[in-house]
């Protein structure tokens, strides 16, 4: 009966939407419409491209059915292989719209051209109503996601330097930004001839904190030892004796999961949250003291990966997503119309996610088989967030201790932080330090002009990641942005001037790079279009969001079918229940919680005393 109410007001909202947005509906109606939405991307928007001969491993007598596994088999125990590491990125529009562009189509206009004329920062623009832990608990959150891997040394795509352009850096051809091309897949198989090139995930596809216990076997014992080689006891993570993550003998990082692109703001959230992995493995062996060290850990991850998952939902996203609607919407997507009172008051009952929350109801894959999308990831370029450098201050009093450039405070480097000043200080200083905004003009120069992280025999080369970014949607054969709009059932404008909604200026720069309004890239139009209200990002992007946000927790059997107190541990359960953000920083950090008890989210700026 749901399903039928639901696919009935899709059909209306899709005449609706014809003359009026969802934004500018009523609350009761845009939530409406989002469902409807919802409803209509679910069923037209998900595609596999899984022709893969990978066959999930044996479990050699792991308990798949109650423990994520560390390679992320067997989520789905009647197709054992989906979404786990290795398996292909899908895709949200049909696959004939996804073949990467070659030359010359690749260069137009010159991906450096667009990285120089309109995505490089003139001036940092703030998001005054967020602090800068919302920038890096996104990194934190993507580095569980989605990673391509390492890129093809050996297969170089040289973007030549438009007229005028100085760079010069080693290791690129002369009068050129030397781009190591994805690797292709090579498991292609028969069925894949003529078909357009499909890449691969180095994470699990699923919400399972990859980026602190890593997609492998190896990698999960390792965060576990110590430097003797000895898993620490107790189920817990290893940490240093002064509180740090050691250090990754292979790269010279700091340990994690997984540690590229690594900053002071990756190294902050992996440190609190593997405290709080130890706090859960504290409380677990206190309920249960006769079980064992492996059963201690695997339940903890089992907490901590929903917690995280949780504090994305309900407090990251109502954070940049600002609105009534969406704060009512998002929640929802947790607790349901019931809501955060009915499930303390009553627990979890249903099985529809829109009554009481997608966790605890029924798993459903809609159309294709789970798997994070190449589409997604396109719209989860947001690195305009980052600004090029960070002032720190101390907690007491909010005196200046010093500025430091992101090159200064990335891969190696960040050790040297935490030698300078405490770590509320450096909690303190993002949580009162604001992002950049998500627009043209805004791209951080320090990331135009980044020197990668070393390599232990190699130098790491710099890079202009703005460039990077819209050279990748290109290869990988993300639409670009007016094909994709219609792809995403939304309505393309016809000039720059329709795209901008009416800023000449903005028009104008669009029309100086672009010779025609079909070739603006997904990226740029996304920065370029004008946002509803109270919005962080684009409407573009909300719609892959609608679609792939919920879809990581309704096809995840740990958040659905198994999302109850035999897996998790009534303990764990009401762990689950009992805290957020807040209450994470303020067990690990008790000095903060002056700051963090003071905000209605701690994604909002900080107060300075």
């Amino acid at each position: 009966m749901l399903r039928v109410l639901v696919a009935s007001l899709s059909a209306v909202f899709r005449v609706v939407n014809l003359f009026l947005p969802w934004h500018r509906l009523p609350i009761s109606l845009s939530v409406a419409n989002i469902v409807a939405l919802q409803h209509d991307l679910r069923r037209r928007n998900l595609f596999s491209t899984e022709r893969s001969p990978l066959k999930a491993p044996d479990p050699q007598g792991f308990d798949v059915r109650g423990f994520r596994t560390a390679d992320g088999s067997y989520n789905d125990l009647s197709d054992p292989a989906m979404g786990m590491r290795g398996m292909r990125f899908g895709r949200n529009v049909p696959l004939k719209y996804t073949y990467g562009e070659k030359e010359p189509q690749l260069f137009t206009p010159n991906p450096r051209l667009v990285s120089s004329k309109l995505l490089a920062r003139k001036e940092f623009l703030p998001v005054k109503s967020l602090n800068l832990l919302a920038a890096a608990w996104l990194q934190f959150m993507t580095h569980d996601w989605f990673s391509h891997g390492t890129n093809d040394a050996h297969r170089l795509i040289d973007v030549p330097l438009p007229d005028g352009d100085a760079w010069s850096e080693p290791g690129h051809k002369p009068g050129h930004i030397s781009v190591q091309a994805t690797f292709a897949d090579a498991l292609a198989t028969e069925a894949d001839a003529g078909m357009p090139a499909a890449f691969r995930n180095y994470e699990t596809h699923w919400w399972d904190g990859s980026q602190i216990y890593g997609s492998t076997a190896e990698r999960l014992v390792q965060v576990r030892s110590g430097p003797d080689g000895k898993i620490t006891p107790g189920g817990r993570l290893y940490l240093e004796p002064n509180g740090r993550l050691p250090i990754d003998p292979a790269n010279g990082v700091e340990l994690s999961g997984l540690n590229i692109s690594w900053w002071v703001g990756m190294s902050i959230f992996t440190g609190l949250f593997v405290r709080e992995h130890n706090a859960i493995a504290a409380r677990l062996k206190a309920d249960y003291p006769t079980a064992d060290d492996d059963w201690i850990f695997h339940k903890a991850r089992l907490i901590n990966a929903a917690l995280m998952t949780k504090i994305h939902t309900v407090e990251w996203t109502p954070a940049i997503l600002n609105t009534p609607t969406l704060r009512y919407a998002m929640r929802g997507n947790w607790w349901g119309v019931m809501g955060e009172a009915y499930e303390r008051a009553y627990g979890r009952s249903g099985e529809s996610d829109l009554i009481q929350g997608i966790p605890g109801s029924n798993h459903d894959h809609h159309t294709a088989p789970y798997s994070m999308t190449e589409e997604f990831i396109s719209v989860y370029r947001m690195h305009s967030l980052i600004p090029d450098d960070v002032t720190f201050r101390r907690l007491n009093g909010n005196e200046f201790i010093e500025t430091r450039t992101l090159q200064e405070m990335a891969g190696k480097r960040t050790p040297e932080v935490y030698d300078r000043m405490r770590v509320e200080d450096i909690w303190h200083s993002f949580g009162v330090a604001h992002p950049g905004l998500l627009k043209l003009h805004n791209y951080p120069n320090a990331l135009r002009k980044f020197k990668e992280q070393d390599e232990p025999d190699a130098v790491g080369q710099v890079i202009d990641l703005a460039t990077i970014d819209i050279l990748r949607d290109r290869e990988r054969g993300v639409p670009r942005y007016c094909e994709m709009r219609r792809l995403m059932r939304m309505r393309a404008p016809t000039t720059f001037l329709e795209l901008t909604g009416g800023d000449e200026k903005t028009a104008k720069e669009l029309a100086e790079v672009y010779a025609d309004i079909e070739d603006v890239d997904l990226l740029v139009g996304c920065h370029a279009e004008p946002w509803p209200e109270g919005f962080g990002f684009s409407d573009t992007a909300f719609r892959f969001f609608i679609v792939m946000a919920t879809r990581r927790i309704k096809s995840d059997r740990f958040y659905t079918d198994d999302f109850d107190d035999k897996t998790y541990t009534p303990a764990g359960m009401q762990w689950l229940r009992d805290n957020g953000l807040a209450t994470v920083i303020a067990r690990h950090l008790p000095e903060l919680a002056h700051k963090v008890n003071r905000v209605t989210n701690v994604f909002f700026p900080w107060p300075m005393d």
